[in-house]
């Protein structure tokens, strides 16, 4: 079941059709009313008063519609509207001549709108009733149950007629393309209303999902720093203060022991506040960061890392903060998984923003295979900051990573 603006938004499409039926309607009756000046159509005729009739309907249906609210009940009650319609035209076609004339053709904006509007349940029973109501007027007929009414009288054949192909031409052709055309239009207007509200929607997604990530960013910049500064600062003065008292004999196994516990716990602290947000990022941006980031993967990991950079100058904060934070998941998923000797990153000014890839000679992957969370956080993250994320990989032959983020990526967010 649609949500409630989605609701009231489909009610308001309906009403919207039920207007743009009006007007169609009222081009039937403009052509009816040529017809009566043109070739003399008697007004009592049902090309003049049937789209009158028709015409009439729509204001109590339109009073139903806007008083549903719920889901079910407006379908049913736009369905029974649609019913009541195709009994009227089927009443209208048979003194229109039944199959002798063209009026199975006024089933058509019925059925277009009713598969339109409706569930497909209700498009496929409405489809059904307008075949069983117009193969049942014509069989009926054809068996002498119900007499037979002729809109023209001709004397010889219908193309030698003025008055036969007249109408024709006014209802038959005209009218109804135009009616056509009118109700593509219709259709295309609120597919083009829909679509606009959608993408509306999902920039309004994006930039929450965008100061989501900015508040995220903040709060490891805020954690790491406490840790940086906080914790690690008391665990290097309980040190000092141990190192002050190591003289005594009684007290000095012991304190050698916990000055290495702390010693420890510092070593820890630093490598979870630098995982949070490294300090240098802030403090000499980007391109330090990864150069950083690969001094200690390689130390710890036996890997051949080299970092090229042509950017000279520091970016917005949170691509930097995207930047970074993509080449180290990417970089220990290479560790993890892909058994490789070297990893190349580079980073370069691209024509449509910065570029940041990722290159190994490991063991590689299918790209098209399911992709751990690592992957896909990354993909998710560059696409909700405006980027794109590429990956050329194959069994055997390694793994190429690359993540492209638009200049302005970060300086269009809210924050």
């Amino acid at each position: 079941m649609p949500g409630i603006a989605q609701f009231e938004e489909l009610k308001a499409s309906v009403v919207r059709s039920i207007l743009v039926r009006r007007i169609t309607l009222g081009v039937f009756s403009a052509i009816a009313l040529a017809g009566v000046f043109i070739v003399r159509l008697s007004y009592r005729s049902p090309l003049v008063y049937a789209p009158v009739a028709w015409f009439l309907l729509t204001f109590p249906f339109k009073v139903l519609i806007e008083r549903q609210r719920t889901e079910r009940a407006f379908h049913w009650i736009h369905f029974g509207f649609f019913a009541a319609e195709v009994f009227l035209i089927t009443v209208m076609v048979h003194w229109m001549g039944g199959s002798e004339w063209v009026g199975s053709v006024f089933y058509l904006f019925s059925v277009i709108y009713a598969n339109f509007f409706l569930p497909r349940l209700h498009g496929g029973l409405l489809t059904g009733l307008v075949v069983a109501l117009y193969a049942g007027l014509v069989l009926l007929e054809y068996a002498g149950v119900i007499p037979h009414r002729s809109l023209f009288v001709l004397s010889g054949p219908p193309y030698r007629n003025l008055f036969y192909n007249a109408v024709t031409i006014l209802a038959g052709v005209a009218g109804v393309y135009a009616v056509v055309a009118f109700t593509v239009r219709m259709f295309t207007a609120v597919y083009l209303r829909s679509n606009r509200l959608l993408a509306q929607r999902e920039r309004q997604l994006a930039r929450m999902s965008r100061r989501l990530l900015i508040a995220h960013d903040d709060e490891r910049r805020r954690v790491a720093r406490e840790l940086h500064d906080g914790l690690i600062q008391s665990l290097a003065a309980v040190k000092l203060h141990l190192a002050s008292t190591s003289h005594n004999a009684e007290f000095g196994d012991r304190d050698a022991r916990t000055t290495e516990i702390i010693d420890r716990a510092i070593a820890e602290t630093r490598t979870l506040a630098y995982s949070l947000r490294p300090p240098l990022l802030d403090d000499l941006g980007l391109v330090a960061s990864l150069h950083r980031l690969g001094e200690n993967l390689q130390e710890d990991a036996d890997l051949d890392i080299e970092v090229r950079s042509e950017l000279s100058d520091r970016l917005e904060v949170s691509i930097e903060s995207l930047l970074y934070h993509v080449a180290h998941q990417t970089l220990e998923n290479v560790v993890r998984h892909a058994r490789a000797r070297r990893a190349d990153v580079e980073l370069v000014r691209s024509p449509h923003g910065i570029t940041l890839s990722v290159v190994d000679d490991g063991i590689g992957f299918r790209p098209d295979d399911p992709q751990g969370l690592g992957l896909r956080g990354i993909r998710e993250r560059v696409e909700v900051c405006g980027g794109r994320m590429t990956i050329d990989s194959a069994p055997g032959h390694g793994a190429r990573v690359t993540v492209e983020v638009p200049f302005d990526g970060a300086s269009n967010l809210d924050r």
